[in-house]
């Protein structure tokens, strides 16, 4: 028997059939899986197996479906975008690098000096950078350290310099104090480096922070939040007391505060002569009286000589000028007087106002379409300059301007609502046309496989009962009917095909009949 005729029995026929409709229902559920998988792409690649780890675990904390694909982690195309935004607010990935560890895991037998140097330069690079990446701006760090060999033979070494280089989270900034915490940082671990010899950048090449040009960037970065703040608490003192007055939204200031942050000392000392006041006096007096016992006579001469008779008159009045001169005073006296002295050192603080540029507003624009426009008049212009330059501490000497205006404020224009994208830029398009494609792939094969097999089935028996009805027509090799289409049989025809059947079949009509008769009891 050929395959044609194996294929003509109807058992073999209904087995066929079966194994076709099952086939085609798997295929249609393939297809209907395969419609309703998402489409999977990278989400991030080359991560360690630590990594991957703490990144698949935080998609499946937020029920993201993911898969691994080597060394990268995919997840669906629709979940792309949340994904990372999930993973950034926890600061995933992020990478770690072996740091001090390394130094422990390698072994240093047999290692020169210039190996051991350079592996301890790495670890402590590799520390930096873990320290300041766990910064909460800051994504992933790099730290380069250029260390001099220090010698005893140079009388100055070259100290060392560092350059760091950032990569911050989307949308982040590092502020100024942050980039100055991170220079300090570097320099403080390690030895013979000074913060001005430390460079910062970012992943766009912004330089953050450079050697002694840091300190003056801090400092005028300082000034200008303190001048910007100054402004913006006179701006809003003058906007919250004219609000009750003329209406929310109906009032706007402006204050241009000019600062002086010069830093002076002056140190002044002055005296008061009115106050002297004697501190000490010193009296010397010397009084010196004679006795008429010096020396006396003509100088030369011999001495124990009587004087002559001719000289005796002289030598008497020489004698009484001696006498008289003999007699002498003198009186000395030291006077010291404490001046009344002042020292004042004085050192104005920085930050002192120099001048205030204040502008007000005011909306003249009726609150409702009801009313009629009001311009203020001059007396309430003036009533309102005088509150703003109480609110602000107006000071004329220092040249403080103050001007209140009543203007009509002009609404924003309204921008037009952007249009749709168009149905071919949807992201979820392509999951849309992968269900219609599925779809329509399991009715073609219910329509045209399943549906074939059933009439092939359903044909076979027809043909079947027309050998045992004895109708007219021919069967062709597949089973198939050739003719008319088969009518409803009438009684007789129905009682000559039972007699056909008992005669060609008894024992299948046996059965049939015992089993009618056990049905009925």
């Amino acid at each position: 028997m050929n395959l044609a005729g194996v294929l003509r029995i109807p058992a073999v026929r209904q087995v066929m059939s079966l194994i076709g409709v099952a086939g085609a229902v798997a295929a249609g559920l393939a297809v209907f899986l395969w419609s309703q998988t998402p489409q999977f792409t990278l989400l991030y690649s080359d991560m360690s197996a630590a990594e991957a780890a703490e990144v698949a675990e935080a998609l499946q904390a937020a029920d993201i479906p993911y898969k691994l694909s080597g060394n990268g982690v995919m997840v669906a195309e629709s979940e792309l975008h949340d994904a990372r935004l999930q993973l950034a607010s926890q600061g995933l990935p992020q990478s770690a690098a072996a740091g001090m560890e390394m130094m422990q895991e390698q072994s240093s037998f047999g290692v020169s000096q210039f190996m051991e140097s350079a592996r301890y330069q790495h670890a402590l690079e590799a520390e930096l950078a873990r320290t300041i990446a766990s910064l909460g701006a800051v994504r992933e760090a790099r730290v380069h350290l250029a260390l001099p060999k220090q010698t005893a033979f140079i009388r100055d070494n070259k100290g060392a310099s560092a350059s760091v280089l950032l990569q911050l989270f989307g949308g982040r900034v590092l502020e100024a104090d942050q980039a100055s915490a991170i220079v300090h940082l570097v320099a403080s671990s390690v030895p013979n480096l000074v913060a001005s010899e430390v460079t910062l950048i970012d992943q766009h090449g912004r330089l953050l922070s450079s050697g002694n040009e840091q300190e003056a960037g801090a400092q005028a970065a300082s000034q200008f939040k303190y001048s910007r703040r100054l402004e913006e608490t006179y701006k809003q003192r003058i906007e919250d007391l004219l609000t009750p007055l003329v209406g929310a939204g109906r009032v706007r200031a402006e204050v241009v505060a000019d600062i002086d942050f010069t830093y002076t000392e002056e140190t002044r000392e002055s005296f008061d002569p009115a106050r002297a006041v004697v501190r000490s006096e010193q009296i010397n007096e010397d009084l010196t009286t004679g006795s008429g016992s010096q020396a006396r006579g003509i100088p030369g001469a011999l001495s124990n000589q009587p004087p002559e008779a001719i000289a005796a008159g002289a030598n008497a009045a020489v004698s009484d000028a001696a006498a008289r001169e003999a007699e002498n005073s003198s009186r000395s006296s030291v006077r010291n007087y404490e001046v009344d002295r002042t020292i004042r050192h004085t050192r104005p603080q920085a930050g002192a106002i120099r001048r205030l540029s204040v502008a007000v507003l005011i909306d003249d624009t009726p609150a409702t379409d009801d009313e009629a426009q009001s311009t203020l008049t001059e007396a309430e212009l003036e009533r309102y300059t005088s509150l703003v330059k109480e609110a602000v501490g107006f000071n004329e000497g220092r040249g403080d301007s103050v001007v209140v205006l009543n203007e009509v404020f002009h609404e924003a224009e309204i921008l037009p609502e952007a249009e749709p994208p168009a149905i071919w830029e949807r992201p979820g398009l392509r999951d849309v046309v992968k269900q219609l494609l599925g779809a329509i792939l399991v009715l073609a094969i219910a329509f045209g496989i399943v549906r074939p097999m059933l009439r092939g089935v359903v044909g076979s028996d027809a043909a079947i009962a027309g050998q045992y009805l004895g109708r007219s027509g021919e069967v062709s090799a597949s089973g198939q009917v050739a003719g008319a289409a088969l009518s409803g049989p009438s009684y007789n025809e129905k009682v000559a095909a039972a007699q056909n059947i008992t005669s060609s079949d008894p024992a299948r009509v046996a059965m049939l009949v015992k089993q009618w008769v056990s049905a009925d009891g």
